[in-house]
């Protein structure tokens, strides 16, 4: 019997255009009537995802910015912080790659370098709090992750030169074309999964995952009923038990009303 759900946003639940079909509201509704755990596990930020599902948002799980904070309720109920070396590592590195657009991914806001203020219709797609500062170096927060976005969509290319040169306990993941993100190399949205599957008391067994990106390979691999979307990368599709039709189709919104 299915206890808990969770979905990817991008490319899974989230259509392109960044809409979602409202039919899911429905559907959470008789989840919630059976008492089924629903988590949203995403590489965006919690703020961002909060306001996405404004009528259900209390009702809701949120393992964000790819498990490095998991909320609850209003509630943080587990952050994953970077080593002030790793960060200054990190950002030197990235620093070498002059068209990377870096996002300094905090506990207080999200940062990103005024020399990128053009890109923020752009940006909002993806982040809600955040600010603009002219130095990285003089921000003073606590950092989960950075995120990276590449508009020539080669994320991947990156990740394969960043990994090369990260120490053993960082990781580097594509979190779609555009997208990819370095943080801790234990942490994911699987051992945040693992996180809410302890506080509820669930076991891998009752739950149910979606994802289209290699960021959700822990997520699905921590789900016994897995759906990889039609539209994810091959890799995913290999170790999923199932595969959902495209986010374009609706395939997390198919796979639930059967549920229902």
């Amino acid at each position: 019997m299915i206890k808990l759900i969770a979905t990817d946003l991008d490319g899974t639940l989230l259509r392109e255009d960044k809409s979602f079909n409202k039919e899911f509201y429905d559907i959470f509704y008789k989840l919630k009537e059976k008492n089924i755990v629903f988590v949203i596990a995403t590489g965006n930020q919690y703020e961002l995802v909060k306001n996405r599902f404004d009528l259900i948002k209390d009702d809701l799980v949120y393992i964000v910015e790819n498990g490095n904070k998991i909320v609850y309720q209003n509630k943080v109920l587990y952050t994953s912080i970077l080593k002030q070396e790793d960060k200054e590592n990190i950002l030197n590195l990235l620093l070498e790659f002059e068209d990377l657009l870096i996002v300094y991914c905090g506990l207080k806001h999200s940062y990103i370098s005024t020399k990128f203020q053009d890109k923020e219709d752009f940006l909002k797609l993806f982040l809600h709090n955040y600010v603009f500062v002219d130095d990285y170096k003089m921000i003073d927060d606590q950092i989960m992750k950075f995120s990276i976005a590449d508009f020539n969509e080669e994320s991947k290319k990156y990740v394969d030169i960043i990994k090369q040169q990260l120490p053993d306990h960082l990781q580097a993941v594509t979190t779609g074309t555009i997208w990819f993100d370095i943080f801790n190399k234990n942490v994911n949205k699987g051992t945040g999964l693992k996180f809410i599957q302890d506080y509820f008391h669930i076991s891998k067994e009752e739950c149910m995952a979606f994802g289209d990106q290699m960021n959700d390979y822990e997520l699905l691999l921590n789900c016994e009923e897995s759906y990889a979307m039609s539209n994810g990368v091959e890799k995913l599709k290999t170790i999923a038990k199932h595969i959902a039709k495209s986010n374009e189709e609706d395939g997390v919104i198919q796979v639930l009303k059967k549920l229902v």
